[in-house]
């Protein structure tokens, strides 16, 4: 706030309240400024930086928002690459600016890189509380698409841990926003989300693909092209269990068409991944094998563990007949699941899925079980009416 830096300056510059405002303002409407209670005139700042010997606009600009954002954008890059900083490295960095209150947007979402860091955690609690004073903020400086997208992850993480009205009621309000008449951004992540509360709860395949459709009409229509190649991939992967071919051939193209422009590596790697689901779902295991040795010449085998390598894998070696290394990779699937257990109901049934898969074809057996429970805890939808019904054909 302009008052706090003008009374951090005015110790620095060891003067007193009086001696700063003599001939500019009164003494207790200085006060009033530094407390907050009061807000200067253009005028007056000008006077109280030329007494301060510094420039206005060092008044006007926080220094501690500048350092915020240069570190905010720093953070929001790595997620975008598979370099992302540590919850160590995050929370050291952003910590001295979460307090005091700055109203600044890079605040907010300093908040929401705090929340997310805690997805893995069980602090349910804490996460949300980062999420309220994030949206609280963006509320009341107005920012309508930060609220919008404050408003996105909290629903998102509602749906992750199988609460839906709790979801509901978050994206009741980002209707009252009207996010239609938003930026790019705002709109392909909400429908994003209504796609995933379709396939988690509703279990209308056509009427996510709808969203999406209406995603990509917005796109060509402004020419801004944000995740388009997730569209096309999550557009691939409704039709696959439509069993809708020519759809799913056309978003994959569409996808890699992107991803070339781009030259995005962590997109190549997701692309590879949803290739390798529509190679198992339709049992074309060299198809799923090129597919496999794709991810892992992309990620130079410089990664610990991914849970959608480990179950194609399992899958992989199921259907060539190799029986110890498919349960092999089933069990480090398993083994792994503190890695994978907070990732969406969406993964978490695909990879459920490709285990059933495997089971088919006489390789990790013993997780039935396992995957019987979980199932049965799953939200009435698609994926588990789905699910229910692989396991019932194992079962006969």
């Amino acid at each position: 706030m302009i008052g706090q830096r003008i009374k951090a300056l005015r110790k620095e510059k060891k003067l007193t309240q009086s001696q700063l405002a003599e001939g500019i303002i009164t003494k207790s409407m200085l006060s009033m400024i530094e407390n907050g209670k009061a807000e200067a005139s253009m005028r007056s700042l000008r006077e109280i930086a030329k007494r301060l010997d510094v420039s206005v606009q060092s008044l006007l600009v926080d220094p501690r928002e500048v350092e915020l954002q240069k570190i905010v954008e720093e953070i929001e890059y790595a997620q975008l690459t598979l370099d992302q900083w540590t919850e160590k490295a995050t929370h050291e960095a952003l910590t001295p600016y979460l307090e005091p209150e700055m109203n600044s947007v890079w605040q907010g979402r300093a908040y929401i890189i705090m929340g997310d860091q805690l997805r893995y955690s069980d602090k349910r609690a804490e996460l949300l509380t980062f999420y309220e004073r994030a949206i609280t903020l963006f509320e009341r400086l107005g920012e309508r698409d930060e609220l919008a997208m404050a408003l996105v992850g909290k629903a998102f993480y509602h749906i992750l841990w199988n609460e839906f009205e709790e979801a509901s009621a978050q994206i009741d309000r980002m209707e009252w926003l009207d996010v239609r008449n938003m930026s790019s951004r705002t709109r392909i992540e909400y429908a994003m989300l209504l796609v995933m509360k379709e396939l988690t709860y509703e279990g209308d395949l056509s009427g996510a693909i709808r969203h999406l459709d209406a995603a990509l009409v917005h796109m060509h229509q402004t020419r801004t092209y944000y995740r388009a190649d997730d569209v096309y991939r999550t557009i691939a992967l409704c039709s696959l269990y439509l069993k809708d071919e020519q759809r799913i051939d056309e978003a994959f193209v569409k996808a890699r068409q992107y991803i070339q422009f781009t030259d995005d590596h962590v997109a190549k790697v997701r692309l590879a991944l949803s290739e390798a689901l529509y190679a198992i779902h339709y049992r074309r295991v060299e198809h799923l094998g090129r597919h496999i040795e794709e991810m892992e010449r992309l990620l130079a085998e410089d990664y610990p563990f991914i849970a959608a390598i480990e179950m194609s894998k399992g899958v992989y070696y199921a259907m060539k007949g190799d029986k110890e290394a498919g349960d092999k990779a089933f069990d480090r699937l398993w083994e792994g699941m503190d890695d994978w257990k907070a990732h969406s109901l969406i993964d978490q049934a695909v990879y459920f899925e490709g285990v059933l898969i495997g089971a088919s074809y006489g390789c990790g057996e013993k997780l039935i079980p396992f995957i019987r429970e979980a199932v049965e805890k799953l939200p009435e939808g698609f994926y588990r009416t789905h699910l229910t019904e692989l396991l019932q054909k194992i079962k006969g």
